[in-house]
């Protein structure tokens, strides 16, 4: 069952196994591993025997070719009910983008993060113009820009579009900051679609390669417009990098949160804003544990923990941070398929398949033939869920209260 493991993360071995068989034993040999591994088995046999496949007589390329016929059915369908939601909400232009927009508000839930304030936002963006960005939307002063442009669209798509100079002076204002300049509020979630950013999509796209920009330390999503008849998979793909995007805003919120006491307070920020936060002493698989893991495992333990860092990791960003394939099929019931695929992947000989929803709308996306299909998403995800069995609360409470927030550490001591 370690063999399957390790060929679906691509792990090195034997340090893949050696690590599992220590960690097995710290852990009292609860045989993880095992449970985890005859999971995956069962839901790929499962998602076979739905595709009408033969589990027992089925190559890897049938099934890769069997999911992308899938997505791209599922796909169909879900333009569809995004440009329901659109022209329902919106307008009777039924815009793809903003449907997904809308979606990923309702999913909200009125839930709060940790972010800086839009007048602190304000004063880095009159410190530092982006020039670029006032010039590509054709605003002749930087306070008519200001009047017409919300605050927390602004950064994100500067940070994309005004280069290297501009994105050192804005981290080094961030490195200024302190948890007076921030605040409680909702998500951001933009799909500006005046004609003046339609000219700017072309500059956005070819700085990110993507049709979203996120930026968790102002709580920022940007769905860049798209065609009503977009390519075969585009839509799931944007959804699910939404998604993807909403997840990583509330992991970062309550990195930052539970950063406010920390002296280096403005170099976290910098951490947030460039790269996954991580916490660097609790190492698992030859790389720091991320706090997007972190948070998974809390999700999966809600309410079980009973240490200081259940308390103090922050409601909000639990009931906000889901699955990504729990939240799309919450949007799109008929998305069933994929809603425990995240990370699973079934084995061609030694070599992964993935059944991940954004792996394979990537690969449909991009006309990807099975020798070049992903499956980045799906390792991540199973890397994630193996972590997290084998995490000890108690040992992360006290590792999280030293590292961020040493009045953890006391409240633990007390109790």
């Amino acid at each position: 069952m370690t063999k399957l493991l390790s060929l679906l993360l691509d792990s090195k071995e034997p340090q893949f196994h050696q690590t599992l068989s220590k960690l097995e034993a710290a852990s009292g040999h609860p045989s993880h591993d095992i449970r985890l591994s005859e999971s995956i088995n069962l839901i790929s046999r499962n998602k076979m025997l739905e595709l009408g496949l033969d589990p027992s007589d089925t190559t890897g390329e049938e099934l890769y070719h069997a999911l992308q016929a899938k997505l791209k059915s599922d796909d169909n369908m879900l333009v569809k009910r995004l440009r329901e939601i659109s022209a329902y909400r919106i307008n009777a232009a039924a815009n793809l983008s903003e449907g997904i927009a809308t979606a990923i508000e309702d999913s909200l839930k009125n839930n709060r993060i940790y972010a800086i304030k839009a007048s602190v936002i304000k004063k880095a963006i009159v410190k530092f113009p982006p020039k670029k960005v006032m010039k590509a939307l054709n605003y002749r002063s930087l306070d008519s820009m200001l009047k017409h442009v919300q605050l927390t669209l602004l950064i994100p798509v500067a940070r994309e579009i005004e280069g290297s100079g501009w994105l050192q002076k804005y981290y080094t204002f961030l490195k200024t900051l302190k948890p007076s300049d921030f605040e409680e509020r909702s998500v951001s979630v933009f799909s500006p679609h005046e004609s003046k950013w339609l000219a700017l999509k072309s500059s956005l796209y070819a700085a990110s390669k993507q049709t979203v920009i996120v930026s968790r330390e102002t709580g920022s999503i940007v769905i860049l417009p798209l065609p009503n008849l977009p390519t075969s998979g585009l839509a799931t793909l944007t959804l699910s990098s939404a998604a993807n995007g909403l997840n990583s805003i509330y992991s970062g919120s309550s990195y930052l949160r539970l950063s406010q006491v920390a002296k280096d307070f403005g170099a976290r920020i910098v951490t947030c804003a460039s790269s996954e936060p991580a916490i660097e002493q609790m190492d698992y698989f030859s790389a720091p544990l991320s706090w997007e893991t972190i948070i998974r495992f809390i999700h999966h333990m809600q309410g079980q923990l009973n240490t200081p860092l259940d308390a103090h990791i922050g409601a909000e960003e639990l009931i906000g941070w889901q699955p990504v394939e729990h939240l799309i099929h919450q949007i799109a019931p008929e998305m069933e398929f994929w809603r425990e695929c995240g990370h699973v992947g079934h084995l061609d000989g030694n070599y992964p398949v993935s059944l991940n929803l954004t792996d394979n709308a990537l690969s449909l996306v991009n006309k990807k033939n099975y020798a070049d299909r992903y499956t980045h998403h799906a390792k991540r995800a199973l890397l994630q869920e193996l972590i997290a069995k084998y995490i000890h609360p108690d040992l992360l409470s006290q590792a999280v209260g030293s590292e961020l927030a040493p009045k953890l550490a006391v409240e633990t001591a007390v109790i």
